[in-house]
């Protein structure tokens, strides 16, 4: 059981890797997608790529994530304090919110999706619409954990202490927030304007 835990939380790492290569790669006349483009096949003539693209087929996996970076890299400007942390990590302050990944200039958005809707990765991650996070019904996840819906007293012990509203731990790839009441409070807002779930 730990080995497939320490397995998934390595697959997580390794695509917050490339997605990160992604992020920095500047892009060329060749290659549009930069490292990342090398590595997922799309990209680079006559290079197949070092995953052979077949990942980013008919929008795949990896095809969502890239879709979701472009979007993510092409957000200059924030409306509010909780729309950068969403997309960025980082509060009108300027400050990087520190996280357990120890990532810096990352927000929700890269495993949420930019439209908060959710995305598939190395596991479901589930969508943080406000609707969503507060279905009357609660939630029952692929992986079998259910738990009620959401409050904003509950998705703030979610974000800073990794516990979903049954008290249940989530798993180690959502990171765990050292997030300021205001910058929460201006997330939980922002997430608030998310349009809803299909």
């Amino acid at each position: 059981m730990k080995k497939n835990r320490n397995l998934i939380l390595g697959l997580g790492l390794i695509a917050a890797g490339l997605t990160g290569l992604a992020i920095i790669s500047p892009p060329s006349a060749d290659n549009r997608m930069g490292m990342m483009g090398m590595m997922m096949g799309k990209g680079m003539k006559g290079c197949d790529g070092m995953m052979g693209g077949t990942m980013m087929r008919g929008g795949g996996m990896m095809g969502g994530m890239m879709k979701n970076m472009e979007e993510i890299r092409g957000k200059t400007a924030f409306s509010s304090n909780g729309e950068r942390i969403f997309y960025t990590g980082i509060n009108a302050r300027g400050e990087a919110i520190k996280n357990s990944h120890g990532m810096q200039g990352v927000g929700c958005a890269m495993c949420h999706g930019a439209d908060a809707k959710g995305m598939k990765m190395m596991m479901d991650v589930p969508a943080l619409t406000w609707d969503s996070l507060t279905a009357p019904a609660g939630h029952a996840h692929p992986n079998g954990r259910k738990h009620p819906p959401y409050t904003e007293p509950s998705f703030k012990v979610c974000v800073l202490a990794g516990a979903d509203p049954g008290g249940n731990r989530l798993s180690e790839m959502m990171p765990r927030w050292q997030m300021s009441k205001e910058d929460l409070d201006d997330l939980i807002a922002y997430l608030k304007t998310k349009g809803t779930n299909p």
